[in-house]
């Protein structure tokens, strides 16, 4: 897949995979809160089609930290680790998806985000409530995971109001997942070559 170059002065937009896969394997990888603003972005595929059911963690680095050097130790020793690739001060950490959430991560590629299965809705929610303790401007972003993942009335009258359309009973109410916004372009992000 291919697509244009994004500006790299601007802050990038966090991808769906970032939002509602991040917190299925944030318990199974045991991450750390505190690094999560290091945290770049995730993405599912990368340019050449090399991993198949992966999650690709796009993350800042700083070697001098031995906090970070701690941090990664225990990323890449989790079962689930396939590879690691240096960018710099970046790093990219590829992981397995979890089988038992593999109905999420094929729910998410069809942007059919109320299909994902409650226990995996209400992690969804514990871990960016977590994550935005004591920030009213989470209480929003939640509000709306919280909306799409269980489809809401209220979310779905707003967005008919706004949009003046009728939105059937079957339809999501989140946004399109783009596939192209979810491959991972090395040579985008400081990188060389796939290697």
């Amino acid at each position: 897949m291919s697509r244009e170059i994004e500006n790299t002065n601007s802050k990038p937009k966090f991808n769906k995979s970032k939002t509602y896969l991040l917190p299925l394997i944030s318990e199974v990888l045991d991450l750390d809160i505190k690094f999560l603003p290091y945290l770049i972005n995730t993405y599912l595929f990368d340019e050449n089609n090399e991993y198949e059911n992966c999650i690709f963690i796009l993350h800042e680095f700083n070697f001098k930290n031995p906090e970070f050097t701690k941090y990664e130790h225990k990323l890449t020793n989790n079962e689930l680790f396939v590879k690691h690739i240096d960018i710099d001060d970046k790093v990219v950490y590829i992981f397995k998806f979890p089988e038992e959430y593999l109905n999420e991560y094929n729910c998410l590629l069809n942007s059919q985000y109320s299909k994902f299965g409650d226990d995996a809705k209400q992690l969804i929610l514990k871990f960016w409530g977590e994550v935005y303790s004591g920030n009213s401007v989470g209480v929003n972003f939640l509000l709306k995971i919280k909306q799409i993942l269980y489809k809401e009335i209220k979310l779905k009258e707003r967005l008919q109001k706004e949009l003046g359309v009728t939105i059937d009973s079957d339809q999501e109410l989140g946004d399109y997942v783009n596939p192209h916004n979810e491959v991972l372009i090395l040579t985008e992000v400081g990188g060389k070559v796939w290697k």
